[in-house]
């Protein structure tokens, strides 16, 4: 392992240990809104990572909202609403939802505590890392960069009705931010797409609108980790993870939806070592620990089981410290991406630009995963293939599987909600059944791959 790898690790490690005790304990602190008295000394609130805790929080914040603004919380969940985020300051046309600063101090709270409660509760990730780039927003606007930035312009939306029961999205961001968590009937069925960027760099807070004053570097880890990937590679792996061409931003930000690259690129981690092993999965750690942590645990577990067929790769100087530089983590599920660009307000700095995605569950794999053959909802992609019955069903009970044609050669893969396969079986002809013996009450996922067709998938509950 590298010299350059080794220093990596150590200011990675550093910069947790190291963090401010204010930090961890992060207090929910509302941006000052119209006629509302400051925020200073409210007390925080417990992190808890439960579904159903998130859909007590929200219902809360939606009691606290007049007619008209649960009507402009309150969105459908469907192809267009899921992909309204973007990584630019906040316009009339590219995010949904109640903005921050228009809502009373009480509200600001209340919409804040959903957050938090559907976030990670790492040091410098999760709740303390979203916090930690609203308030880079208020830097940027302290330092010549107008009233487009500010901690107060980022935007909650719900995207179907909060419950333990149905499908819903949590949508929160603005510049530089966007989180997208969908749940399904009281489990997270996809904590991506998620964007995260931020400009400067570090910077140091002057009031407390949103964080304890002090010094804060929010994604550090992200940069550390990613150049200890790419440090601890030899140089001859070096030269077979570097790409030709260079890139001046993410390849999959708020228009890459579905869209993966058919054919990884890079370095495949069957090549190296178990401590470069090691190195990737320390790598994807801090985009997927901004998820809740139980939902950071097993998508974690299910990458590391994915590793020999996971890429990496890389392109300008490696150290990312320059516009240009760049790298990318793209396994059978996990994509994640790290550029470095110019500065905006602080042009003689760099800033960046990152995204994490799932293939398989983007938008709670509902719309533009690798497994729908359209970009449009799953199941009416599916209908037009094969049904499936009783749904919901009972546990030990077999489904009913009959394709809308008959075909040669056909097999189906049975998945949890988080990609885990459960079982796999070829048929032929226009029916299988699938039997669901020792399948715990939940959603599970059913693929069906027809005649070298791509695979078209459809949810049914256990129940």
């Amino acid at each position: 392992m590298s010299a350059t790898a080794l220093l990596a690790i150590t200011a990675f490690q550093q910069d947790v240990a190291l963090q401010p005790a204010a930090a961890r304990r992060l207090l929910l602190r509302p941006v000052a809104a119209k006629g509302v008295a400051s925020s200073k000394g409210i007390k925080s609130v417990t992190q808890t990572q439960d579904a159903m805790a998130v859909v007590a929080a929200a219902n809360a914040f939606i009691a606290r909202l007049s007619t008209s603004q649960q009507a402009t919380l309150l969105q459908a969940y469907n192809s267009t609403n899921v992909t309204k985020w973007s990584n630019l300051p906040v316009n009339s046309t590219n995010r949904i939802g109640l903005r921050l600063d228009a809502l009373t101090t009480a509200q600001q709270i209340a919409a804040l505590a959903v957050v938090q409660a559907a976030t990670g509760t790492s040091a410098n990730e999760g709740f303390n890392e979203i916090q930690q780039i609203r308030a880079a927003d208020d830097n940027l606007t302290a330092n010549g960069g107008g009233s487009t930035y500010g901690s107060g312009v980022y935007l909650i939306a719900f995207l179907g009705t909060p419950s333990t029961t149905g499908t819903w999205q949590l949508q929160f961001g603005g510049h530089h931010l966007a989180t997208n968590i969908t749940y399904s009937n009281g489990t997270v069925t996809g904590a991506t797409p998620k964007f995260e960027g931020v400009e400067p760099l570090s910077f140091t807070t002057t009031n407390t609108n949103v964080l304890p004053i002090g010094t804060y570097a929010p994604m550090s880890s992200e940069a550390a980790s990613m150049l200890a990937m790419i440090g601890g590679l030899t140089m001859a792996q070096q030269a077979t993870a570097k790409l030709a061409q260079t890139f001046n931003d993410v390849v999959l930000g708020p228009n890459g939806n579905g869209q993966f690259p058919t054919t990884k690129v890079g370095i495949p981690c069957s090549q190296l070592s178990a401590a470069q092993q090691a190195l990737v999965l320390a790598a994807m750690r801090p985009w997927v620990n901004d998820s809740d942590d139980a939902t950071a645990a097993s998508l974690l577990t299910t990458y590391q089981n994915q590793l020999d067929n996971t890429y990496i790769a890389y392109s300008g100087t490696g150290q990312f410290t320059a516009s240009g530089d760049y790298a990318r983590i793209d396994g059978p599920n996990v994509w994640i991406e790290f550029a470095c660009q110019g500065g905006v307000v602080y042009r003689n700095q760099i800033h960046y630009h990152t995204v994490w995605r799932d293939h398989a569950r983007d938008y709670g794999g509902n719309f533009y995963g690798t497994y729908t053959t359209v970009l449009s909802n799953k199941s009416a992609s599916a209908a037009a293939v094969f049904s499936l019955y009783p749904n919901p069903t009972a546990p030990g009970s077999a489904m009913q599987v009959v394709l809308a044609t008959p075909v040669t050669a056909a097999t189906y893969t049975l998945r949890n909600v988080l990609g885990q396969t459960i079982a796999t079986k070829a048929f032929q002809g226009n029916a299988v059944q699938v039997p669901t013996n020792g399948l715990a009450p939940g959603t599970y996922v059913l693929s069906l791959e027809a005649d070298g067709k791509a695979p078209v998938t459809r949810q049914f509950v256990v129940d």
